[in-house]
């Protein structure tokens, strides 16, 4: 009784006013006053060509997901960013980057995902974070998306409990050592000893494995942005029983199929 008077209260506080008992029942209403959440609000897209046979498919590790609540972001924005409203199963999967090759021996990350199933996806919804309005995701017109911003030139993967302890990582770094830099004096080594051989990265490395915490296995995997800065979608891929198979990025690159 005491949780139906809360809701009611909030809802008298919204300007909602109960209705006549004889038209409709007062648990109806209390129905009627529900928020929708992100996860029924399906906004398709079509990112097809994110399966393209032109594109290169590298796997660069696997991210640890101790909660199954996902971040992408840049990882030097992640303490501003809200983990996707859907979840998954904890555990650890495989990360992949889609290259293309945009010159001759020039290549370029044009998608990351995260797989969760061996079988691939029939359609695409746009991921989105609790703090996104639902008003604004119903008015979004056909080509418009929300993501997030890059201001470093870099993506990522990071589950919201292993991003507590990278914060934490990050700025004991900066109070140790205040005229330092993390990106160089740190991830610079890692992204090279961990993928500038590779034929497809860029000289010093395009993408890294991050230890966060060797003991629990914590870790950020991340990779460069496509053609660096910008702002970038990410999409929940489906397949035909409506389970969620992988979590992409689309970095927009232009390439033909």
């Amino acid at each position: 009784m005491q949780k139906l008077i809360a809701i009611l209260f909030i809802g008298l506080l919204a300007g909602s006013t109960p209705p006549n008992s004889e038209k409709m029942g007062f648990l109806n209403w209390i129905k009627t006053q529900q928020v929708v959440e992100h996860k029924d609000l399906e906004i398709k897209y079509d990112l097809s060509d994110s399966k393209s046979e032109k594109l290169i498919e590298v796997e660069i590790g696997s991210i640890n997901l101790p909660t199954g609540k996902i971040i992408a972001s840049d990882p030097f924005f992640t303490h501003s960013i809200k983990p996707f409203s859907r979840t998954v199963r904890p555990g650890d999967y495989p990360v992949y980057l889609y290259i293309t090759e945009v010159e001759p021996n020039h290549y370029r990350i044009a998608f990351a995902k995260i797989k969760f199933d061996v079988n691939p996806s029939t359609y695409w919804t746009l991921a989105v974070t609790d703090d996104m309005k639902i008003e604004d995701l119903k008015n979004l017109q056909e080509g418009e998306f929300f993501g997030f911003p890059v201001d470093a030139g870099l993506g990522c993967f990071i589950d919201e409990k292993t991003n507590l302890k990278y914060i934490e990582k990050i700025d004991n770094f900066y109070n140790a050592n205040p005229e330092n830099n993390y990106y160089t004096d740190l991830l610079a080594f890692e992204f090279d000893k961990y993928s500038s051989k590779n034929q497809y990265s860029r000289e010093g490395g395009d993408w890294n494995n991050h230890i966060v915490d060797s003991e629990t296995n914590s870790n950020v995997i991340m990779f460069a942005s496509g053609w660096g800065d910008g702002y970038y979608p990410t999409y929940w891929g489906h397949n035909d029983n409506k389970e969620i198979v992988e979590l992409t990025i689309d970095f927009m690159i232009d390439f033909d199929e």
